[in-house]
């Protein structure tokens, strides 16, 4: 094997390289900054279940009496917050039309059609959540 084609391999193989250790370095440093940012909103909530979360009754240690009661007082709160909502979801619609309202007034005629398109978007992503089909949101990061 001659010289230049040598180097050339050599030269491919050590970029090749770089690239590698500095994609593994970028994840295993950025994974665990992405974890800490996400972390203090979801880290202490073990009502919210998910992989690898235990449930409250689990977490708690408790005893088969304590977790029927536990159930029900859950299932007391859910009702009650669900008559709360039905009860001020009118109001909020009402501030949510007129917000929409006020913006629209103050943009030129693109900007408004913008709008117009991004709020239809926002209002069939809701309609989709209410109705219990989430919107594709991407995964969470891996732990």
């Amino acid at each position: 094997m001659t010289d230049r084609p040598r180097a050339l391999i050599i030269l491919v193989a050590v970029f090749l390289l770089g690239g590698i250790v500095g994609v593994a370095a970028s994840y295993f440093l950025l994974k665990d900054s992405a974890t800490a940012r996400v972390q203090p909103f979801v880290g202490n909530m073990p009502q919210m279940r998910g992989p690898g979360r235990p449930k409250v009754s689990e977490l708690l240690e408790l005893t088969p009496e304590q977790e029927v009661r536990f159930r029900e007082i859950m299932e007391e709160s859910r009702r009650k917050l669900a008559e709360l909502q039905k009860e001020q979801l009118p109001k909020i619609e009402a501030i949510r039309k007129e917000t929409n309202r006020k913006i629209s007034e103050i943009l030129n005629e693109d900007q408004r059609k913008k709008f117009e398109s991004f709020t239809k978007e926002w209002e069939s992503r809701r309609e989709r959540m209410e109705k219990g089909k989430m919107p594709n949101f991407p995964p969470p990061p891996p732990r």
